[in-house]
């Protein structure tokens, strides 16, 4: 009974997070295209959805998934130590990259319904902050893949490779479409 409710739990985490991810990406797109202040805070409103949801979505995957991995004697297996590397990444891209540049964007913003200004433009189009939020999507979808793969470390460690190349292949257009 314990392990079904484990696996409930661990499928709902990996739902939250992914929906938090999706949020933040379409969120992200959207802003961009918004041509005034109140419409920069209305997405930025649906992207604040994301930080909560995907770290509770996160805490939830990695202790029912540690507890998956002790039940069945899998902790030794290469794809562990490449997926928590991989989080590793995740979570660094959010905190040094992501954050700091969302919080510059609140900061930009008037107090007033104005159109939006040439400086808020630049950081809503931003190639590095939607990077890696396009990174950090895809390199979770590499890291249900090796969940499911079970993988030696060094393949595991290509197919997050493999998965960040993707999110870089995804955000050549962001890097070529003007501020």
């Amino acid at each position: 009974m314990t392990y079904t409710i484990v696996v409930y739990a661990h499928l709902l985490g990996a739902f939250a997070f992914f929906i938090g991810q999706g949020i933040e990406w379409a969120a992200s797109s959207l802003f961009r295209g918004a041509s005034s202040t109140e419409q920069v805070r209305a997405w930025l409103r649906v992207f604040s959805v994301s930080p909560p949801l995907s770290g509770i979505g996160l805490g939830v995957l990695l202790l029912s998934g540690g507890y998956l991995a002790s039940l069945s004697r899998v902790m030794k297996q290469g794809w562990i130590p490449a997926t928590l590397l991989g989080i590793g990444i995740g979570v660094v891209l959010g905190i040094a990259v992501i954050l700091p540049r969302m919080k510059r964007i609140r900061k930009t913003i008037p107090s007033l319904n104005e159109p939006v200004s040439s400086e808020l433009r630049s950081l809503l189009s931003d190639p590095v902050l939607l990077s890696a939020i396009r990174i950090r999507m895809l390199l979770a979808t590499g890291i249900v893949y090796l969940m499911t793969a079970k993988l030696a470390f060094s393949p595991s460690a290509i197919a997050l490779l493999v998965a960040i190349g993707t999110g870089l292949v995804f955000s050549i257009p962001v890097w070529r479409r003007p501020a």
